[in-house]
């Protein structure tokens, strides 16, 4: 079972994702995998640091003025592997409109007393 502590790290890391995708930082994003993580979506799956961190710099170019809003995270887990499901809505800052709505449904590891995703994928 996981601690308090470790569900406020991995509540945490959810936060860190989206203010790094919003803010156009596409190496503090794909920091927030571990080396091998990987990313899954309609568009098909980019995997490995260079790939993640290309993956987020084309993202944020297509979409510069969203925000991510993450909620209704369910999170289980031992030891150093953990997954989490949650709510994504997407909104366009201009007009305040949603852009989609999805789910994250997340393979999570603790690298060096981190934690990080080993595997994000978006279900829309």
């Amino acid at each position: 079972m996981l601690s308090a502590e470790d569900r406020l790290a991995i509540m945490d890391l959810s936060a860190r994702y989206c203010h790094a995708t919003d803010s156009h930082n596409a190496e503090a994003w794909a920091d927030t995998f571990t080396t091998e993580g990987a990313i899954e979506g309609p568009q098909g799956t980019s995997q490995g640091r260079d790939a993640l961190i290309q993956f987020a710099q084309g993202v944020n170019s297509g979409m510069p003025t969203v925000r991510h809003h993450v909620s209704n995270l369910v999170i289980s887990g031992d030891g150093d592997s953990a997954t989490m499901s949650s709510y994504l809505n997407l909104i366009n800052t201009e007009g305040n409109t949603t852009v989609f709505t999805a789910t994250y449904e997340d393979q999570l590891a603790r690298v060096g007393g981190e934690w990080k995703f080993a595997h994000r994928k978006i279900v829309i």
